[in-house]
């Protein structure tokens, strides 16, 4: 009986760390908590985009990775972002086929956290590359940009979260050689993609 009251005792103070640190590990908000956006950050992407070259419509989709880091000060998170992403989006062209196979972007980024949700602005600069091929002729361009939109993330624990975002692409025209004479075209891209983060 002497030893019943203290292994209780020691078995309580085990459950009740083990627990803490579990709540910890989910990153259980309560109350009015904020979750913890700061630091770096590395995750992986998919969606879908639609957009124009010249007066023809496109789409496909994409895939790829995000690095970036944020601080924070209470609910208030700003900080950078940069992608990089394969690109299977086309159109039909003047008898061609148009494409762009790779999309980047180097954004900053603000927003406000309500609890382990986060709501945030981007904007910055863009990337692509794109091609044009008609009757065995193919001619490709690199094109510079800006890419700004609308995001969303939410901590599933503090370590993870999953995100989602909204950004339009607008790109420099660009000229591409055809088999009768040139094609000049401005680009522009709607990109709604998903992911998840990995936070450090």
């Amino acid at each position: 009986m002497g030893l019943l009251l203290p292994r209780t005792l020691l078995l309580a103070g085990l459950f009740a760390v083990t627990g803490a640190d579990a709540a910890d590990l989910l990153g259980t908000n309560t109350g009015g908590t904020v979750a913890d956006f700061s630091g770096l950050g590395f995750g992986l992407d998919a969606g879908a985009a639609i957009g124009a070259a010249g007066a023809a419509s496109t789409s496909g989709a994409v895939g790829g990775a995000h690095v970036g880091y944020n601080l924070q000060t209470g609910p208030i998170v700003g900080g950078v972002e940069a992608d990089a992403m394969l690109a299977s989006i086309q159109g039909r062209i003047a008898g061609g086929t148009f494409s762009q196979d790779f999309l980047t972007t180097a954004r900053a980024k603000g927003g406000y956290a309500f609890g382990s949700f986060l709501a945030y602005g981007t904007v910055g600069w863009a990337w692509s590359t794109t091609e044009y091929q008609s009757l065995g002729n193919t001619s490709s361009r690199s094109l510079p940009g800006v890419a700004y939109g609308l995001g969303a993330e939410f901590a599933v624990t503090h370590a993870i979260s999953v995100g989602a975002e909204l950004l339009r692409y607008n790109f420099a025209g660009a000229t591409y050689a055809a088999p009768t004479g040139s094609l000049s075209e401005t680009t522009s891209t709607n990109l709604l993609r998903v992911g998840a983060t990995a936070h450090f």
